[in-house]
């Protein structure tokens, strides 16, 4: 990993070069990967990485993209490294070996090189990594003899919910954190770590069902914009019946109206606090994700994220002015 401190933006690197020089970054940041598809124009993306007592911080945001780790570049790579992940906004899709997962908004994955991986940003990720060496884990961890495997840590409650206000924290404050401390704080976390992966879910296997919810929730993603999606006309199009869409989403504990609710709350909230969405008002915002009364789009948004839509997007200047 790298001894000092970088921040990469692809703003800087020109539109014909965008693929190549992405591909290098995530190599650099996570060990040797490879971008299959070329990347629209325009792509965003952003790296900021810090040494941490011989581990590495990264914080990456991106946009909708795949990748991944071939056999080959996992046969190359002369050191295994273990990948502990914190979503904090987006979703992402991965195959680690014969299983799946998919993973969102505050969720704990955790992942290593000595593994075939390939991963799909499905909605514009902003993720957390702490990338370990695995001598380092043996070295402060003598009773884990085996590499932990790909999967899940549960981070809604218990000590995976400690770890992921920790990394949070760890991200936030690595830049002011003094070297003489990052032993010690180093020790704290993979102490932490330690206890969460002995209560760790193991990979889920792609089946059938989970699957068509993933086609179900792209197809929704996709037409927000539009008043009329339902369920209904959600059902029809993916040639499935009413009641199977609505066993689908059953298994995420949330009906298929309130993910769209949800999903649409999400977008304008990521365009109220997007300065390239400035020059529209809150209400050309709400429409064009598919609300059709502002006084719901008000209720609804104050209901889920504590503020009204006018003091989000007031807030988020207000920081980018301090920034």
């Amino acid at each position: 990993m790298p001894n000092a401190f970088t921040d990469w933006t692809i703003d800087q690197v020109p539109t014909n070069d965008r693929t190549d020089a992405w591909q290098d970054v995530l190599s650099h940041s996570y060990r040797e990967w490879q971008v299959p598809q070329r990347l629209p124009a325009q792509f965003y993306a952003r790296v900021r990485q810090h040494d941490f007592a011989g581990a590495g911080i990264v914080e990456t945001i991106c946009d909708p993209c795949t990748g991944e780790r071939t056999r080959g570049q996992v046969r190359r790579d002369d050191e295994l490294y273990v990948g502990v992940q914190l979503t904090t906004g987006g979703r992402e899709r991965f195959r680690i070996g014969d299983s799946g997962i998919e993973v969102s908004s505050g969720d704990l994955v955790v992942w290593t090189t000595d593994q075939v991986v390939q991963f799909e940003v499905l909605e514009r990720l902003h993720k957390v990594t702490l990338m370990i060496p695995w001598a380092l884990m043996r070295e402060r961890m003598p009773e884990r003899r085996q590499p932990p495997s790909g999967g899940k840590i549960e981070s809604r409650s218990g000590v995976g919910s400690l770890l992921a206000v920790h990394l949070l924290a760890l991200s936030n404050q690595i830049e002011s954190l003094d070297a003489s401390v990052q032993g010690s704080v180093s020790r704290s976390t993979l102490e932490l770590l330690g206890i969460a992966l002995s209560g760790q879910q193991p990979s889920a296997t792609f089946d059938a069902s989970a699957a068509m919810l993933r086609r179900v929730q792209d197809f929704i993603l996709q037409h927000l914009h539009e008043e009329d999606l339902n369920p209904t006309r959600i059902a029809e199009a993916n040639r499935i019946s009413l009641r199977y869409l609505q066993m689908l989403f059953q298994r995420s504990d949330m009906t298929v109206s309130g993910y769209i609710l949800n999903s649409r709350l999400h977008a304008c909230r990521q365009a109220l606090i997007d300065p390239a969405f400035r020059r529209l008002q809150v209400s050309e915002i709400a429409f064009r994700w598919g609300f059709n009364s502002m006084s719901h789009f008000c209720r609804t948004f104050k209901e889920r994220y504590g503020v009204s839509p006018t003091d989000a997007r007031r807030e988020a200047q207000h920081a980018a002015g301090d920034a």
